[in-house]
C-alpha cells in the first residue's frame, strides 16, 4: 500500500494505468480454471503489444509478440475447442468457425500491418473481439465446460 500511494504522489499510477491496455477483472472470468488463465495469458501479450507501441518499441519486437501471441492462441483455442467436444456443447462447430475467423483475420491484419506499419488497426481489433468473445461467445459454452471441469 506504501508503494501505491508513493507512485501515485509521484504520478506513477497514472502512467502504469497508461501502459495497460485491456485491465483484466473477475467479471472477465469464465469459472474454467484452464480457460480464464489462457485468456489472461492473451490478454498479457496484447498488453505487452500496446506497452511497446506505447513507448515507440515496437518496430524492435512486434513481430515477436505477434508470433508469442498466435502460438498461444492456438494453444487456446485447441483446448477449448476439446473441452466443448467433451462437454458435449451443441453449438462446438459454430464456435469452431469463429476461431476459424479470428485466424484468417490476424492474418490479414498482419499483412497489413507490415504494409503500413499501423499496429493500433491491431490492437483495437484484439481489444474488441476477444473482449467481445470472452463476454458474449465463450459465456454461451461456459455452464456446459464447467460440469466436466469444476
Amino acid at each position: 500500500m506504501k508503494y501505491k500511494r508513493k507512485m501515485m504522489k509521484e504520478g506513477k499510477a497514472d502512467n502504469m494505468r497508461k501502459s495497460i491496455y485491456i485491465i483484466w477483472n473477475k467479471s472477465n472470468e469464465l469459472g474454467i480454471p484452464i480457460i480464464d488463465e489462457q485468456h489472461r495469458g492473451i490478454i498479457s501479450s496484447i498488453n505487452s503489444l500496446y506497452y511497446y507501441t506505447q513507448s515507440g518499441q515496437a518496430d524492435e519486437i512486434i513481430e515477436s509478440i505477434i508470433v508469442i501471441l498466435q502460438e498461444y492462441v492456438n494453444i487456446h483455442f485447441r483446448t477449448e475447442e476439446a473441452l466443448l467436444e467433451e462437454s458435449g456443447y451443441p453449438d462446438v462447430e459454430k464456435h469452431k468457425i469463429l476461431h476459424s475467423e479470428f485466424v484468417a483475420d490476424i492474418e490479414k491484419l498482419g499483412r497489413r500491418l507490415e504494409k503500413d506499419g499501423d499496429s493500433n488497426i491491431v490492437l483495437r481489433f484484439l481489444k474488441e473481439w476477444w473482449l467481445g468473445h470472452i463476454n458474449v461467445e465463450d459465456r454461451k459454452y461456459a455452464p456446459c465446460v464447467r460440469k466436466i471441469v469444476t
